[in-house]
């Protein structure tokens, strides 16, 4: 009993990605992001869902939001997102832009992350010159995110960019320890497929 305790309570823990050898658990990964898509889900369905039985027009809401923040609006909120290392995930947006055709997701939401990424990662690089700057971003980066980017190089910036682990982070350590630019370029534009392939999961499952 006590080892099913323990298995369930590993899989539903946060983090734990990298093992004592510095691997990263692939296995926990995957299962982390099944979880985090059929949440999402989830929460997305029982959102129309609640919208229809209260009698709302989702689609105005939906379009209210846009008309109010604008497409600029929704691209500054993911490029914040990824740039810092905040409490908060660039899916919070999908209600408000299933409306849109995938181009239009792709292109808003995926420059707008990749904007943010390499952001970070220009941070991490300027660190050498700003002694504060390099206090507070190496206390942010240290354990995991470091680790990864270590080992793996620009595939954990690709690895983050479609799972669980901390995207802006590791974009971020990613500067400090001085990876290849276009490296980072082309990682980071992993970014425009999450975006598709989720817009094509949402879309597909609420309409």
């Amino acid at each position: 009993m006590n080892k099913e305790r323990t298995w369930l309570k590993d899989i539903f823990s946060k983090g734990g990605y990298v093992d004592e050898r510095g691997n990263l658990r692939i296995a926990r990964l995957i299962i982390h992001t099944l979880l985090l898509m059929a949440l999402l889900l989830l929460v997305y369905w029982a959102f129309f869902r609640f919208y229809r039985w209260m009698g709302w027009d989702e689609s105005s809401a939906i379009n209210s939001f846009i008309e109010e923040f604008g497409t600029l609006g929704v691209a500054v909120y993911v490029y914040v997102v990824d740039l810092l290392i905040l409490p908060l995930t660039v899916d919070l947006v999908w209600p408000f832009v299933a409306s849109w055709s995938l181009i239009k997701v792709v292109i808003v939401l995926g420059t707008a992350s990749v904007a943010g990424a390499l952001s970070g990662y220009l941070i991490g690089r300027l660190v050498g010159l700003l002694p504060t700057l390099k206090t507070w971003v190496n206390s942010v980066i240290k354990g995991e995110s470091r680790s990864l980017v270590q080992r793996y190089g620009v595939w954990a910036i690709v690895i983050s960019g479609l799972s669980p682990l901390p995207f802006s982070t590791i974009c971020l350590a990613s500067g400090v320890l001085k990876l290849p630019l276009s490296r980072v370029v082309a990682a980071a534009s992993v970014r425009y497929l999450r975006m598709g392939v989720y817009w094509l999961i949402m879309t597909g499952f609420i309409m």
